[in-house]
This record gives structure tokens, C-alpha cells and sequence, in this order.
């Protein structure tokens, strides 16, 4: 585990001040802390024949037992409480999603990248329009947020985790709390929705119902931006009490919360992955930012930068210099495909900065394919993994398009219907 690594240089027996062989302690610590944490990921494994059966298959980003073999996108939606405005006891089954990050586990740069999403984030839903990017959860849940977030970045998530409030409050408990800096005196009252934060400035160690207020609390200058600033300090000071030694004999208990208090597509090896890939994070590994953007319109809209988003979003979650997107050209043949999955496309091509050139139909064709005329092989597997693309052909062309996008019945591109295992 980073931090702990041993030097590996042989030499003679370590001495104390006063010339006495010192016993290796440090070294059979170290080797026990490895031990448990490896018990504590294969717990985690094993875990997976003890619960319901899952419904979906591994995914092509991870490989042998515990390792993710390429880039990986997860979209983390944290869900708020909807309450009734006669009685606040009486909880709607719908929830709007309070946080919203978008990550990357990028394990060639050894990074999780964490794009956070301000809930008030003007995006088109599907078959809605224009709304705030919060209220897709409240219209079609977890899937239209996910394909929303997609056709907004121009990045698909075959994963996600939903998390509730309580979830992150069992969450933090779990590990034993976190250590923050409060930078001024938090206090708010809700009587109405039962949420009561008041945090004194300064260094702290909350438990989670501090946490999570200190996450959620949104009355200040800043508003919303300074909450997912909150949000992305808390994640941070989680991810660090997760790494503290003491933490692996807290295994079951965080076992439990995301069991009973997440709903989310990946299994429990694939979970198992991404802990022990972000456990093993070297130093400065966890990169945060938030969606460019302003505030702006008569709802109280965060309005995303353009060209700006496109540049963070070719960074995090492409590893690709933005202008070789937006220096490429592509055609839409719809053939048989459906609106939807037209639609998707041209937002996602769009949303990367790729100029679509023309929007046409054809003949039913089985399959989505990806016709490579010109152009780079990165911004082709950029292309090709956002349309769904089951076939990719290079025929060289002088003229037209860098590339033709031909997408068939057999279209991913329609918004997901990847099945939560609980």
C-alpha cells in the first residue's frame, strides 16, 4: 500500500541509540496491515455469495480478482429526501439527486478523477426539456440521470452507485469518522425537513450526521458551489479515514452499509476493484473539480461552460487533447436505430466538441457501426465507445467526414438499461 512500502535493501541488523539489536516491529506491523487489508478486500469477494444474485456480467475495464485493467466511469448520485409539504413525516418514494459526481478510475495514471455536477445544473432530460440536472432522478431515476449526465458530458457510465443520506452517514460512521477544517461557523435550521447544522470553524472530526450536514449545508455566498466544494472535501477526508490502518477492522460494518443502504449495477468483485484501487491511491492521486459554469437564468440555473467543460472532460475522462475532438468532423446515419438513440448521439458528439456534419436514414442495418475515414486512432475510440459502436471499419475518404457513425437496431446508444442488483 503507498506510504508503507519497504525499501528492500538488505543490511545488517538495525541497532538503538544504546547499541542493542532493535526487534523488528516496524517491518511485522507493516506486513500484518498488508495482510489485513488483503483480507479485508478478499472479505469483501467473498461477500458476494452471501447476498441476492447479481445481474451484471463483469465489465470489460476489469480483469483478474481485484484489478481494474482500464479506464473506468462510475456516475455517484447521492439522493435527498422528499418530503410532503402538509407532513414531514410522510417521505414520497421519488428523490431528486442531491450530489452528483461523475468519476474515473484511470489506472494507467494510478488517479480518480471527480467531476462534481452542481444539482442545479441547467441539461436537457429526455422527453422533459430543460430542467435542473437534479430533477432527472425525480423523472426516471437512476437511468435517465445516467443518460443524462451522458448525452450533457459526451461519456458514457455502464456503472453507477446510488447512495441515500443515510447511506453516507452509516458510511462515515463506519470508518470512524472524519477529520475536516470548517473555514467559518456553520448554522442552519430546517424544523420543517428535520435538518439542524451548526458546526464550529476549525479543525474537527465529525461523525456522519455532521458530516453529511456539513456536506448539504448550501447557505452561504456561494450557494451551491460552495456545497460541492463541502461535498468534495468530505469525499477527500473520507478516502483518508478509509486508508487509516484502524479502518480494516471496521470491514464489516462498511460491508453492510453498502449492502443496505446503496443501490448500484456493479457486483461485489467489481466493488471490491474499485476499493482497493482507490485505497492503493499514491499521494495526490484523488484529483476534484467541479463543472465550469456560471449562475445564471430566472431559475436560479448553473450554467455549464462549453468550452470549458470539454476541455475537463477530455482530460479526466479521455486523456486526449480536447482540440483533436473539436477538430473533427462526423455524420449520424440513423438506420433503424430510433430517435432516441439519434438524439443521444448528436448531444454526446456535440457535447466533445465534434462538429456534425449531417443527419440522415437509412436501411434498417443490425448493428451500429463506426466508419473511420480519417483522423486519429484516439479520437476514433473516443467516437466509437460514445455511440456504442459495435464495429469499427477504416475506409479512407478524401472528402466528407472524418467519420460516419451508421447506427443499427442493435443502437447502445439510447440511453442505458443496465439493471441495479438491488
Amino acid at each position: 500500500m503507498a506510504g508503507w512500502a519497504d525499501s528492500g535493501t538488505p543490511g545488517p541488523p538495525a541497532r538503538g541509540a544504546g547499541g542493542g539489536r532493535v526487534p523488528p516491529w516496524p517491518g511485522a506491523v507493516r506486513w500484518l496491515l498488508r495482510a489485513v487489508l488483503a483480507a479485508f478486500a478478499c472479505a469483501l469477494v467473498g461477500a458476494a455469495g452471501l447476498v441476492a444474485a447479481r445481474t451484471t456480467p463483469p465489465g470489460p475495464t476489469f480483469g483478474r480478482l481485484l484489478a481494474v485493467t482500464g479506464r473506468t466511469n462510475v456516475l455517484i448520485m447521492g439522493l435527498d429526501r422528499t418530503v410532503s409539504d402538509q407532513n414531514p413525516n410522510v417521505e414520497y418514494p421519488v428523490s431528486r439527486t442531491d450530489t452528483l459526481i461523475a468519476a474515473c478510475f484511470d489506472p494507467a495514471a494510478r488517479r480518480v478523477y471527480l467531476l462534481s455536477i452542481p444539482r442545479d445544473t441547467r441539461a436537457l432530460i429526455p422527453g422533459r426539456g430543460y430542467d435542473k440536472i437534479n430533477a432527472a432522478h425525480a423523472y426516471g431515476g437512476a437511468l435517465l440521470t445516467v443518460r443524462t449526465t451522458e448525452n450533457l458530458l459526451g461519456v458514457t457510465f455502464p456503472y453507477y452507485v446510488e447512495l441515500h443520506v443515510r447511506g453516507l452517514v452509516h458510511l462515515i460512521d463506519a470508518v470512524g469518522g472524519i477529520d475536516v477544517r470548517i473555514p467559518s461557523n456553520l448554522d442552519y435550521d430546517d424544523n420543517w425537513d428535520g435538518l439542524h447544522i451548526h458546526l464550529k470553524k476549525g479543525y474537527r472530526h465529525l461523525g456522519g450526521g455532521a458530516a453529511a450536514g456539513y456536506a448539504r449545508f448550501r447557505h452561504d455566498a456561494l450557494g451551491d458551489i460552495g456545497r460541492v466544494e463541502r461535498q468534495q472535501q468530505v469525499l477527500d477526508a473520507l478516502l483518508a479515514a478509509v486508508r487509516r490502518p484502524q479502518t480494516v477492522v471496521r470491514a464489516g460494518r462498511v460491508l453492510s452499509v453498502m449492502h443496505n443502504d446503496t443501490t448500484t449495477n456493479l457486483d461485489d468483485t467489481q466493488l471490491a476493484a474499485l476499493a482497493w484501487f482507490g485505497v492503493r491511491l499514491p499521494r495526490g492521486g484523488l484529483v476534484t473539480a467541479t463543472l465550469p459554469g456560471r449562475f445564471g437564468g430566472y431559475a436560479g440555473y448553473w450554467l455549464p461552460d462549453a468550452a470549458a467543460d470539454r476541455t475537463l472532460v477530455a482530460r479526466f475522462f479521455y486523456g486526449i487533447d480536447p482540440a483533436e475532438l473539436s477538430a473533427a468532423t462526423a455524420e449520424v446515419v440513423n438506420a433503424g436505430a430510433g430517435r432516441d438513440p439519434e438524439a443521444d448521439t448528436v448531444a454526446r458528439l456535440g457535447a466533445l466538441g465534434v462538429r456534425i456534419v449531417r443527419v440522415a436514414s437509412a436501411v434498417d442495418a443490425s448493428e451500429t457501426v463506426l466508419i473511420v475515414h480519417r483522423g486519429s486512432a484516439a479520437v476514433a475510440r473516443v467516437v466509437g465507445g460514445i455511440t456504442g459502436a459495435q464495429k469499427v471499419l477504416r475506409i479512407p475518404a478524401q472528402g466528407g467526414p472524418d467519420f460516419s457513425i451508421v447506427l443499427g437496431r442493435g443502437s447502445l446508444a439510447g440511453g442505458t438499461t443496465r439493471a441495479p442488483r438491488r
